[in-house]
């Protein structure tokens, strides 16, 4: 049995430490996407609803690791084109597969202190529901008291997310490679 004073010692030490909880911020995100063909660029953009971020930090405060899950409701894609968004909900199947998921799950090991520093961030994206690994680049990172942005960047190749688009008029055709931008605010709760 343990002698009572070390029972003591021990209390007081735990409740001297901190404890540190992960903290949750609610995020938003405006998302754009682009692409290419052999008539014109393309661009479009859509919203991901709100959502929470959990991010843990160590004792000095530094983030260590951040988790989130982002939905992205497909039928609201804009192109400002009704026929190509007509083509693009027909293209991803949007009556079957309605949302689309990224998933953050990874240790932040190296974002950037001075905010123009990329850094590389895993995510999961579930698109047509199939999930696939891609790396995300973060750029723009700046943190003012409980309010956080950065910019998220990465390509898709359409033919190994599954979308098939067709070509119009049997010459014109869409590139593979979608370049997709979020810009990612966060608010702590």
């Amino acid at each position: 049995m343990k002698h009572p004073l070390f029972i003591w010692a021990g209390f007081c030490l735990a409740m001297a430490l901190p404890a540190f909880a992960d903290e949750v911020w609610q995020g938003s995100s405006v998302i754009t996407f682009s692409g290419t063909s052999t008539l014109h660029d393309w661009e479009g953009k859509v919203s991901a609803k709100p959502f929470e971020t959990r991010v843990s930090e160590d004792a000095s405060g530094k983030p260590t690791r951040i988790q989130a899950e982002v939905v992205v409701d497909a039928t609201q894609m804009d192109t400002a084109e009704p026929k190509r968004d007509e083509n693009i909900r027909k293209a991803m199947k949007v009556t079957d597969y309605p949302l689309i998921r990224g998933s953050i799950n990874a240790p932040v090991n190296a974002v950037a202190a001075d905010g123009v520093t990329p850094t590389k961030l895993p995510l999961k994206l579930t698109l047509l529901g199939k999930t696939q690994n891609v790396e995300g680049t973060v750029t723009n990172w700046k943190r003012t008291n409980d309010k956080a942005s950065f910019d998220l960047d990465f390509e898709l190749s359409m033919k190994e997310s599954g979308i098939s688009v067709p070509s119009v008029l049997f010459f014109i055709r869409v590139g593979d490679a979608v370049k997709v931008h979020a810009t990612v605010t966060l608010l702590q709760k």
